[in-house]
């Protein structure tokens, strides 16, 4: 073959792929992308009636970042090890103690062995390690083997396994939070597999009318319950965590009891991973329980639990729910499960397709008034339906604005 034909096809083939470049490039962005007739593409066509607005949840309403204190004390100084065999957990409550306002309780690089509960119950002050895989709160105890209520306030039951944390922010208190560490439960044993005697591995909580805290950069290990607010509980911002699993746990199917259990309003939970499944992975468990944001997240076969309560107002968006097995499982004694109201699901993927949120009992309730947009499913839309629910059928691939709460949160100018 001479020099001129092996010139040939590489021109035509090049010439083929300039033309597709150029109607490719010429085609507008937004013609590749489908957007909600409640949204629209850029917010224009925002149904306030039936999308709320989000943007106030979370620390300070979104209106200020979480602040950086500089660090007050070093739990060295108090007496704290760190060194994985030395009970830590009374230098610990004496850092915080002594910990000035606005300040830091700084943990440097080990592990701090806790034998008891650490309650924060002033403002202003963080706790904070050297970093996720550095510093780790190594708790021996749960709630149950510390303070037995099994059997005391419900028969064959014990309300650890929804409420309590190990590391408790409470009373009417503000800008306190958690990060930059690992909180690690014993790996040796098995969860009780929702037979509400668990040893109650609660790790992080917020009561009693905290406000405007925090959870930041943190990795929990083994919990029955990773993150507890209380219903009086709210706008806490948990950002960038993740739980998982090891040792026995880790090879259960099901490993614990809720990931998060929210209870209070206004709350935003963002930049999250569920490595392993909870009998409930997200849930919202109480009429108070509004206006909460999940975003940025994944999990292994993501579960949000809404236990039929009267929860309304909370946003799920742009989620990995993993294998989308049992999107809507719920507890809760009614039965089906999974009824939900005037709740807002959009961009939710998974490896199979998922059902819309409508389950139904004539005797026991109809979930009502929720907007699904860009759920990974093979339904057709219905839009306005005899229980008026929306669900619009978009391919999340192509579905824009991807997420709905930081599409919100541009639009606002925040």
């Amino acid at each position: 073959m001479n020099a001129t034909r092996r010139i040939k096809l590489p021109f035509a083939i090049a010439s083929l792929l300039f033309i597709c470049l150029f109607f490719a490039h010429a085609t507008p962005a937004s013609a590749q992308n489908t957007s909600s007739a409640l949204w629209g593409e850029d917010g224009r066509k925002w149904d306030k009636s039936r999308i709320p607005d989000f943007t106030t949840s979370g620390y300070r309403e979104g209106k200020l970042a979480i602040p950086s204190y500089p660090v007050s004390i070093n739990v060295k100084k108090t007496g704290a090890a760190g060194d994985g065999v030395t009970d830590d957990t009374r230098a610990i409550r004496k850092a915080i103690s002594a910990c000035g306002n606005n300040g830091t309780v700084f943990f440097p690089e080990g592990h701090y062995l806790i034998t008891d509960t650490i309650q924060i119950q002033k403002s202003g002050v963080c706790i904070r390690g050297a970093g996720r895989d550095k510093t780790i709160l190594v708790i021996t105890k749960g709630l149950e083997q510390l303070y037995p209520l099994y059997g005391i306030t419900n028969a064959h039951q014990t309300k650890w396994s929804w409420s309590g944390a190990m590391i408790l922010f409470t009373g009417d208190i503000s800008d306190s939070g958690i990060e930059d560490l690992g909180v690690q439960f014993p790996q040796d044993s098995l969860w009780s597999n929702h037979d509400f005697h668990e040893r109650a591995y609660n790790a992080i909580g917020f009561s009693s009318n905290a406000h405007n805290g925090w959870v930041k950069n943190v990795t929990i290990t083994g919990c029955d319950v990773g993150i507890w607010i209380e219903s009086t509980a709210h706008h806490i911002t948990a950002e960038n965590w993740l739980l998982t699993f090891a040792g026995k746990r880790g090879q259960q199917s099901v490993s614990g009891h809720h990931g998060v259990n929210i209870y209070g309003g206004y709350n935003l939970l963002q930049d999250f991973e569920i490595r392993g499944k909870f009998w409930h992975d997200l849930s919202v468990e109480s009429s108070s329980s509004t206006h909460n944001v999940f975003h940025n997240g994944k999990g292994t076969d993501l579960c949000i639990d809404h236990h039929n309560h009267d929860q309304r107002n909370n946003l799920f968006t742009n989620l990995d729910a993993g294998v989308g097995s049992r999107i809507y499982f719920s507890g809760g004694n009614s039965v089906p499960r999974g009824i939900c109201f005037n709740e807002t699901f959009w961009n939710i993927r998974a490896i199979n397709t998922m059902p819309y949120c409508d389950d139904k009992d004539d005797a026991k309730g109809r979930s009502l008034n929720n907007v699904c947009v860009g759920i990974f499913t093979n339904l057709p839309s219905q839009f306005d339906n005899k229980d008026g629910n929306w669900f619009e059928t978009i391919d999340p691939v192509i579905l824009y604005p991807k997420d709905l709460y930081t599409a919100q949160v541009k639009l606002k100018g925040k």
